[in-house]
């Protein structure tokens, strides 16, 4: 599941880059931070060059557009990197903001990697593939800085994301579940090699090379034998210890959840594999980031190097595996892989195994038209490949630290050029690849209500030039729910706007008020392979949604007035600190008693925090709730939430007697500190933005914030 909950409440298409609504993020693309280490000690180069093998930091103040970060944490970091620029002073930097102040943080983020672009003379390999993998996979954010340590100017680094807990919470429902990273480098182990590759049989799947292909030694920077690509390795647990890095992990057991998955992958019969696979492993997104590597031929990842230097994720919340894209320096090379490279080599069990099942072999397919029909072109990447130069260029040229040549940088970029022309138009010319797939024009929703919930009815409108054999609809009813898929109706041929339409719909049943509803389309041509095509095209990253809502009150006597996200220093709570508020006004001639009536922060959990006995309201009074998760705190109302100074929805439902009805609601935008979002006039107009909060009092006139 990703991008937070894997929901988009439409199909439109994401954002290319990193740039936060309402702000510039540490990994906006379009600029070039300049990052100004110092040290106390003038030996510090010879300092960090003892401490790699232990990969001790040490302590540097850190500047960046004029903020003084003190006692950051600064170490070498990388394998290759580091080892293959024995004679050059442009190592690849980790650094750790956190190191000395745990709460310090830059933009947000406590952890840098800053890569000195080994192998890669234009610097951009990196940036550009990762970016582009996060149309649709897990993928680290990236873009360029400038470093400067103690007033020496040491070049271009590519800036990417570390792969931590704040990355999980960015793509999933949380972080509490495991992380590891595909070494491959470990021995395989495990058992007896003659043994079944069967749960407790303790055996390891004997592994076969793709057909011609060499033998290549084991570690460093080669070709894995499997071991860390989800192969089966056997029933013991220090086989799978020895090839994957554990990250982080909430669990108590982290490594069963990996064994079944491996289990299950490998050892299930071909004919059961579809119907069991998917409860183990998010078999969608490892299809697209396997096209994604092989597109862009990412030399060192999952395909390529059977297993290595990839990030996995278990989520207790789905019960699945994810995959995810790390370490994009050496793609864009010129091997010519075929669209199906590793398909015949058990080493790679996703392209091995998947590829086998002909419905996945279609989905996979769908993605690689969608990727290189509107990522993987010529003029997109070319557009992104000129404004990367133009950007960091001059300071290429004086970066006299700086691995490669400038002429290497110049001819690096025209061969980047090169292999997207050359790539795409070969993977086209493939046969599979190249077929007519079927087009769906547009997707509507007419949502009824229902006594209990609302029904939504589901249609979706194709074009008539490709046979269909059947059209599917999608369905994941909640957050963490598996899609399943359900048949959709031929409605038989429409003409609309003079252009002749086949009609597919399905009226999906009858859900609760607070169900989110997810789904997606997915076609079927008439030909021989059934060739497929989906809407949105990024499904399943990227589908419909719906949100089952709940009735709302004709009117409402109580109202939420007032929401503070980011309280800096305008009001205390009983336990004297700044914590986010929600001021609720009593608008009507009577008092209301809010005993049973509710506050949420979530659409999927209404019922989130209950006003407890004895709370009252007077005509014309206000009450603040502090949404600071201490939800058993005295004295005061304390919400189990908190708010987010980045936006937020906050609801508020009625008591179960009055059918917990919809009361009031209000979306607020992004805050800054010590501003709120208030209702002017007081108590009956629209949210806005302002400078002068009031809480427990009527609402001032916003300032110039210009915000609604």
């Amino acid at each position: 599941m990703t991008t937070k909950w894997l929901v988009v409440l439409s199909a439109a298409t994401v954002l290319w880059g990193s740039c936060e609504a309402c702000g510039v993020d540490l990994y906006d693309e379009g600029v070039m931070p300049v990052l100004e280490l110092k040290f106390a000690q003038t030996n510090w180069y010879a300092l960090l060059t003892s401490n790699y093998q232990s990969k001790t930091d040490i302590a540097a103040t850190l500047t960046v557009d004029g903020v003084v970060y003190e006692g950051v944490g600064v170490r070498f970091r990388g394998n290759t990197s580091y080892q293959m620029t024995a004679n050059s002073q442009k190592k690849s930097f980790n650094i750790s903001i956190d190191y000395t102040l745990p709460d310090q943080r830059l933009m947000g983020y406590k952890t840098l990697n800053l890569l000195n672009c080994n192998n890669d003379a234009t610097f951009m390999r990196e940036v550009l593939y990762s970016n582009t993998c996060r149309r649709q996979v897990p993928s680290a954010k990236a873009n360029f800085v400038r470093l400067v340590i103690n007033g020496e100017n040491w070049g271009v680094y590519a800036n990417v994301q570390q792969l931590n807990a704040q990355f999980l919470n960015d793509w999933f429902p949380s972080n509490k579940g495991t992380q590891w990273r595909g070494d491959g480098m470990g021995a395989m182990g495990g058992g007896n090699t003659g043994g079944g590759a069967t749960p407790g049989g303790g055996g390891v799947t004997p592994i076969r090379r793709s057909a011609g292909e060499v033998g290549m030694a084991e570690g460093g920077g080669g070709v894995t034998a499997g071991v860390a690509a989800l192969t089966w390795q056997g029933t013991n647990v220090a086989a799978y210890q020895s090839a994957y890095e554990l990250k982080s992990t909430h669990q108590a057991d982290p490594w069963t959840s990996l064994i079944h998955t491996c289990d299950v992958l490998n050892n299930t019969p071909l004919a059961q594999l579809a119907d069991k696979v998917e409860s183990v492993l998010d078999v969608d997104g490892a299809l697209w980031l396997c096209a994604f590597e092989i597109i862009f031929e990412d030399d060192d990842g999952y395909v390529n190097k059977r297993g290595s230097d990839y990030g996995l994720y278990y989520e207790p919340e789905t019960g699945q595996m994810h995959l995810m894209q790390y370490d994009g320096n050496e793609s864009m090379s010129t091997a010519n892989w075929s669209i199906f490279y590793r398909a015949d080599d058990s080493a790679v069990p996703i392209m091995y195994r998947l590829m086998a099942i002909p419905k996945y072999r279609q989905r996979y397919l769908a993605h690689v038209r969608t990727i290189l029909n509107d990522y993987f072109t010529p003029d997109l990447l070319n557009a992104r490949i000129d404004a990367y130069r133009a950007l960091i260029e001059a300071e290429v040229k004086a970066d006299t630290k700086k691995l490669y040549t400038t002429q290497a940088f110049d001819s690096g970029v025209t061969a980047l050029k090169s292999f997207v022309q050359n790539r795409r138009a070969s993977l086209l010319a493939n046969a599979e690849v190249n077929r007519q797939s079927p087009v769906i024009y547009s997707v509507d929703q007419e949502v009824t209500e229902t006594k209990t919930g609302q029904s939504v009815l589901v249609t979706a409108r194709l074009g008539t030039a490709v046979a269909v054999s059947g059209v599917q609809l999608y369905v994941a009813p909640g957050p963490f729910a598996l899609f399943s898929p359900e048949p959709m109706v031929d409605q038989g041929v429409q003409t609309l706007d003079g252009v002749s339409q086949r009609v597919y719909s399905l009226a999906l049943g009858d859900y609760p008020p607070g169900t989110v509803l997810r789904y997606y389309v997915e076609a079927a041509s008439a030909d021989s392979a059934g060739t497929v095509a989906y809407s949105p095209q990024g499904a399943q990253h990227e589908v419909y949604s719906h949100l089952v809502t709940y009735p709302h009150a004709a009117f409402s006597r109580i109202v939420i007035n007032e929401v503070m996200a980011k309280n800096v220093a305008v009001i205390v709570d009983p336990q004297g600190e700044y914590d986010d508020w929600i001021e609720l006004k009593n608008i009507g001639d009577q008092a209301v008693d809010l005993a049973g009536m509710y506050l949420s922060d979530s659409p999927d959990k209404p019922l989130k925090w209950e006003f407890p006995e004895g709370t009252v309201l007077g005509p014309g009074q206000y009450l603040l709730v502090w949404a600071d998760e201490d939800g058993q705190d005295e004295p005061g109302l304390h919400a189990n939430f908190r708010l987010s100074a980045q936006g937020e929805t906050i609801w508020l439902f009625d008591t179960l007697a009055n059918g917990h009805v919809l009361l009031d609601s209000v979306t607020i935008d992004r805050l800054a500190g010590d501003q709120s979002c208030a209702r002017y006039p007081d108590g009956t107009g629209f949210m806005e933005v302002s400078s002068v909060p009031t809480p427990l009092a009527a609402n001032a006139e916003p300032l110039g914030t210009g915000v609604n």
